[in-house]
């Protein structure tokens, strides 16, 4: 079987030189993860980083590589470093206009508070207004704090406290079905 992107020696626009491409995409070359030249060509996040923008330039290049999470291929333009501009400069009206956006979108639309979280798009209502007009809220930590309760809070045992922490209520720990697992690289020393 043949491979869906074969090794092809063909002119590029970043080099004089014959470059190893994997064929075009778009008219474009195609690039494979880790063969394009690091300091000529960058995408879009990395010239952010480095405090650049495209500047109405178009790609140069198309890099390819399998997100394995997704698990499909994901597809990016590569530019030229040395056709970037620098980015713009954040001014105070675009920063106090930013601002304005961005508390929008914590606001509720219904009690015009202004949370500290982002609400959600379709209806960017908080919680407390979701509850009062008789709707689920969106958060999967609700499905463990609505409906009637399952147990009698008098059957609950209750060990002896002393202190501050005499006037508290027992923890009812919550199944952890829901939690995210986290795998933490192995560190070796």
């Amino acid at each position: 079987m043949a491979r869906k992107f074969p090794w092809v020696l063909a002119p590029v626009t970043w080099s004089p030189d014959l470059e190893f491409t994997r064929g075009r995409v778009d008219g474009l070359p195609l690039l494979s993860y880790g063969i394009a030249p690091r300091t000529l060509l960058a995408t879009r996040r990395q010239l952010r980083t480095l405090g650049l923008r495209p500047g109405g330039a178009d790609p140069v290049a198309v890099l390819y590589f399998r997100c394995h999470r997704a698990g499909k291929l994901v597809y990016a333009n590569l530019y030229l470093i040395a056709a970037a501009k620098p980015v713009r400069p954040m001014t105070p009206a675009r920063a106090a206009a930013l601002g304005k956006a961005l508390a929008a979108r914590r606001t509720c639309r219904e009690c015009g508070e202004t949370g500290w979280a982002e609400l959600p798009k379709p209806h960017r209502t908080c919680d407390a207004c979701l509850y009062s007009a008789g709707l689920a809220p969106d958060s999967h930590l609700h499905e463990y704090v609505t409906g009637e309760p399952t147990a009698d809070p008098a059957d609950l045992p209750t060990a002896p406290r002393s202190g501050a922490a005499a006037g508290l209520a027992p923890v009812i720990p919550l199944p952890a079905a829901r939690c995210a697992r986290v795998d933490l690289p192995k560190v070796v020393a």
